[in-house]
């Protein structure tokens, strides 16, 4: 495997909080060679490397993940950390499952980095059809009580709820009117839009050059069908974050 990449695969499996011997246990192979890997002490072979990518995702080669173990420790003293009431049930289930964060983006279409971003808190509200997903996989239901925190925790009276959802993700982007939110690894809001389609209006910033992770790395909106209403509300998110919004301080977007 070489040196290289055998401290790759060291950082990337302790990013995930596994243990040498959980991967040991899911390649059927000794705790003993996986300490050989990571020290570039033999190789795994093909089938071995699949397995582990499996589990993992390509820690060979740089790709797009969540932070790492240092910088997990720094959000989760975050304002948005405070309630992780689904996150936490999210951990314990996909854990008692036996399950890494790959395992379960496989398993369930939603991203590793999705999974991440509700296990540290820094998404709270997940939509329907990513809940169902990761229920169908985990085989579990998130018990009602969570739900309804939830749900109250992130209503907005005479609007409706504040949801979370994936913007890398393009087909699961909610198609509806309303107003989102880009927010950085840091979770500091940086765009804000409004659109009578959000799903079309997120895929018009695939290819700008900011559309990337760290700057985006989570996103979050609140359905609101009246177009007065989307752009008074878009305003006074854009004022009120004055320069905090590094993307959009002027509302450039227009509804389509």
């Amino acid at each position: 495997m070489g040196s290289h990449l055998g401290s790759r695969l060291r950082r990337v499996r302790l990013e995930q909080g596994l243990t040498q011997g959980t991967i040991a246990g899911k390649l059927k192979v000794s705790q003993v060679t996986i300490c050989n890997w990571e020290k570039g002490k033999g190789a795994p072979d093909e089938r071995e490397l699949r397995l582990l990518e499996k589990v993992l995702g390509k820690f060979n080669v740089p790709v797009h993940r969540p932070p790492n173990d240092s910088e997990a420790s720094r959000d989760s003293d975050s304002p948005a950390n405070e309630s992780r009431i689904f996150g936490d049930w999210l951990r314990k289930t996909r854990e008692a499952a036996d399950m890494s964060r790959y395992e379960l983006a496989e398993e369930s279409g939603v991203s590793h980095v999705q999974i991440y971003n509700l296990e540290v808190g820094r998404s709270t509200n997940p939509r329907d059809v990513t809940r169902r997903r990761l229920e169908k996989a985990l085989k579990a239901k998130v018990p009602e009580e969570i739900q309804d925190e939830v749900a109250d925790e992130q209503a907005i009276e005479g609007l409706g709820h504040l949801i979370d959802f994936d913007p890398y993700k393009l087909k699961d982007c909610p198609a509806c009117a309303g107003v989102y939110v880009f927010y950085d690894v840091s979770d500091r809001p940086v765009y804000v839009g409004k659109a009578e389609v959000i799903k079309k209006r997120v895929s018009d910033h695939v290819d700008k050059f900011w559309f990337k992770y760290p700057i985006v790395s989570h996103a979050a909106y609140v359905e609101i069908k009246g177009a007065i209403l989307r752009h008074q509300v878009e305003q006074v998110l854009i004022k009120f974050l004055k320069s905090n919004a590094v993307i959009n301080k002027q509302s450039v977007d227009r509804d389509t």
